[in-house]
């Protein structure tokens, strides 16, 4: 494919892009707002009991929301929590303690996940062009008041671009042109939970590929449903993060179950269309899927960020 020149696939979920606006999109009827005022202790608990993995932080004082508060804003403490030993308590309890010991306000917090927003009519391709440019995982829709009325993920518009694309995109991903080939961060399956954790924590990443030990084959993934089961697991979860990741991952996933949720591995081959990887993140809902050559290495990763930049490119 010559320079410049965009791929019949790309073109395809353009054309779906162009043709709907930001209110099509379903979303959660009901949207959750968190004050600034409170304490990431509290907001904490606001995403705790909601089972959400993040939420807009409105400041009354100012008229305006200052950000989102995140779900791997809490990872942080959860890393704390786990070194303090000595403290007892149920998972939820020590976080909370660690949270108000790491003395950090919550509208600190959400400004580190900036509140870009668009209006409910518009163009889905100017929606994507602002999530392309920047690295948010959600845009928020405002009324003519400046309030949230509805939360776009980008999870959201790649099963949108699934349902509604007419083309079979059956390019691979090599012939559309997708830039997939980039450096993994990984573990091995023997690192420890807690190891796997701090780097997702300072990578400020929701998912890393688990590899084996002898061969560096892709043997499983976190996600972000992971840092949401962590924090939100009890004293009554029979592990801990000094096991090694592979054996936390599994007793988590069973300890904390969630209704509808699920956890297959999420993986492509290099010669797999354009299609495949798109209909594999609409269907896990996860951000990402690792690209894994013939011997199941992972030699890339396509994100639902790179899916919405693909198309509007």
């Amino acid at each position: 494919m010559s320079k410049g020149e965009s791929s019949k696939t790309a073109v395809a979920l353009r054309q779906v892009l162009q043709n709907h606006t930001a209110s099509e999109i379903e979303t959660s009827k009901e949207v959750i707002e968190i004050d600034s005022s409170v304490s990431p202790a509290d907001a904490a608990q606001v995403l705790w009991k909601n089972n959400i993995l993040g939420a807009p932080v409105w400041d009354d004082k100012q008229k305006k929301y200052v950000g989102f508060f995140d779900m791997r804003d809490i990872l942080s403490a959860v890393i704390a929590s786990h070194k303090a030993k000595e403290e007892e308590g149920d998972g939820a309890s020590l976080v909370t303690t660690w949270l108000g010991k790491m003395q950090l306000t919550t509208s600190y917090l959400a400004a580190r996940n900036p509140f870009v927003f668009c209006k409910a009519d518009t163009p889905l391709e100017e929606v994507c062009s602002v999530l392309a440019k920047q690295t948010f995982h959600r845009i928020p829709i405002v009324n003519d008041e400046g309030r949230c009325i509805s939360i776009i993920s980008q999870s959201a518009l790649v099963k949108f671009l699934v349902a509604h694309v007419e083309d079979s995109l059956d390019e691979t991903l090599d012939e559309a042109g997708m830039d997939y080939r980039k450096d993994i961060i990984s573990a091995k399956e023997t690192a420890s939970a807690l190891s796997v954790f701090e780097m997702l924590d300072s990578h400020r990443l929701s998912g890393i590929a688990v590899v084996d030990e002898e061969e560096g084959q892709l043997v499983g993934n976190t996600s972000a449903r992971d840092i949401k089961l962590v924090v939100l697991s009890k004293s009554n979860f029979d592990a801990n993060l000094d096991m090694d990741i592979m054996t936390y991952l599994a007793a988590l996933r069973q300890a904390t179950p969630v209704k509808n949720e699920r956890h297959p591995s999420a993986h492509v081959a290099e010669t797999s269309s354009v299609g495949h990887a798109i209909r594999l993140l609409a269907k896990t809902g996860y951000h990402r899927v690792f690209v894994v050559d013939s011997d199941v290495k992972p030699i890339g990763v396509i994100s639902v960020a790179d899916v919405i930049r693909f198309a509007v490119k």
